[in-house]
């Protein structure tokens, strides 16, 4: 299939709509087939922290030559010009905007810049419309969607096609996501190590993208701590060996399913800890369709950690370090976690705000059952957790009950949410060679924490080149 055509099969699906059929050739002697133009997403809305919105429109296929996309719009409540609401780069006239087209491309955007901040019971916003394409003597198309309503309040996304940037085959980015806003937030996942719960226990977690592994030691005395008291541990903590399960946080994100103890305010009660620092992210270029997630070992730590009324003291060193350094760590009530990296001994930001997000792309450290029996810790790519503490919830649904395009907000079952962390994971996706494929016969319904409800399919994991770590889904609000 060449790259044309795994293109525009791609943009059909995205946009969910489909070309007509090829015309003769007598009918078309200059273009086979219609040069389609569509926004990407059916609704925008401006972010509380910005007063540029770019919106984008999409083509079918690389544009043939130069031309003009004739955008009109109609406002409610709002006025156009600098010293009124809005304005448009390019610039706007009589409430249309012409948008230029440049040959060899796929897409573009224009600008609506807000001058004047919308109060949050105003009803402002605008409906852009696609009227006219102008590509000389080749036929064109508007077809999908065909228009895009701009809010000028913050306001909950009616859906459209997201691409999380993890990164490609190397998957070094964790990249979390707000399906209401479609803002996203993106991380090199060996930014932090550890995660210091803000609620109301006192749970720490691992960084389970870098496949870190932790394990309890019978010493409460980190100094006198060294190799020779861990070599039996070694061999245990690693994928494929039964039992290393006990040793990583479990994947459904229950924070007492931590590897790490809950925190015990009698300091004798909290051991030391043999942590393996797991994976360096990788950087050579796997063939296509396959990944390369685990560089260089990162060696091990020891820690300990204790309370100290409302927040962590946090002891670490050097395997073999006859002292330690020490770190004292706040929670932070706006996040789920206060995050710490022992490489630049430093608190760090990674996540948004815990009512902010709904999905995080990421590697992630799974449990599996052995052939032979007994469960091993083992590693995925392509995996995507909802932000359970973040009260976010969701199910699968098969096809075979409802298809993704009639399923609406009649059909939604409130018993049916969970709050596992792993309710989407590695479900949507098949990567056993020979098959590569996006399950097609699976979709998500997801509440978020607002208590907006929304479907969710996945389109892609792989670019127009077959290389993995190109993650796609398509999403739409039902109420």
């Amino acid at each position: 299939m060449n790259n044309t055509r795994f293109y525009i099969l791609n943009f059909l699906v995205f946009c969910s709509f489909c070309l007509l059929s090829s015309c003769s050739k007598e009918d078309q002697p200059y273009h086979q087939t219609e040069f389609v133009v569509a926004f990407k997403n059916p609704s925008e809305s401006f972010p509380e922290t910005s007063n540029r919105l770019d919106i984008e429109l999409v083509f079918s296929e690389k544009a043939p030559r130069d031309g003009m996309i004739s955008l009109s719009f109609e406002t409610q409540n709002l006025i156009y010009g600098e010293t009124e609401d809005f304005t448009c780069t390019p610039s706007a006239a009589e409430n249309e905007i012409f948008v230029p087209i440049q040959e060899g491309t796929t897409g573009v955007s224009f600008q609506v810049n807000k001058w004047k901040q919308a109060l949050p019971h105003e009803d402002k916003s605008i409906n852009f419309s696609i009227a006219e394409i102008d590509m000389g003597e080749y036929p064109t198309h508007s077809q999908g969607n065909t228009s895009v309503k701009v809010f000028f309040t913050p306001t909950a996304a009616l859906g459209g096609i997201q691409s999380p940037n993890v990164g490609g085959p190397n998957q070094p980015n964790q990249v979390y996501l707000s399906l209401s806003t479609k803002e996203e937030t993106v991380v090199s996942r060996d930014t932090w190590d550890l995660g210091f719960y803000s609620g109301e226990t006192f749970q720490i977690k691992i960084n389970s993208s870098l496949y870190m592994f932790v394990a309890a030691l019978p010493s409460t005395d980190i100094d006198s701590v060294s190799e020779e008291h861990i070599e039996n541990l070694k061999h245990k903590m690693d994928f494929l060996v039964e039992g290393s399960d006990q040793y990583v946080d479990h994947p459904n994100g229950d924070i007492e399913s931590t590897a790490i103890q809950t925190l015990l305010e009698n300091e004798e009660e909290n051991p030391v800890y043999l942590l393996k620092m797991g994976y360096e992210i990788g950087t050579e270029t796997p063939s296509p369709g396959s990944v390369a997630i685990a560089g260089n070992a990162r060696g091990y730590k020891k820690i300990r950690i204790l309370r100290q009324e409302d927040q962590y003291v946090l002891q670490y060193a050097d395997l073999n370090a006859t002292s330690h350094n020490v770190a004292v760590i706040s929670k932070t009530p706006s996040h789920n976690f206060t995050f710490f990296s022992l490489d630049t001994k430093n608190t760090v930001s990674v996540e948004p705000e815990k009512n902010n997000w709904d999905l995080n792309f990421t590697v992630k450290t799974e449990i599996q059952e052995l052939p032979e029996g007994g469960n091993t810790a083992y590693g995925f790519s392509d995996y995507v957790e909802i932000n359970n503490l973040g009260g976010v919830t969701a199910y699968r649904v098969h096809t075979s009950d409802f298809s993704y395009e009639d399923f609406t907000t009649e059909n939604i079952e409130e018993d049916k949410f969970s709050s596992s962390q792993q309710i989407i994971g590695s479900s949507w996706r098949e990567v056993t060679p020979p098959q590569r494929e996006v399950l097609s016969n699976l979709f998500y319904i997801l509440k978020d924490a607002n208590g907006n409800y929304y479907k969710l399919k996945f389109l892609s994991f792989l670019n127009e080149n077959g290389v993995r770590g190109y993650p796609k889904f398509e999403y739409k609000l039902l109420k």
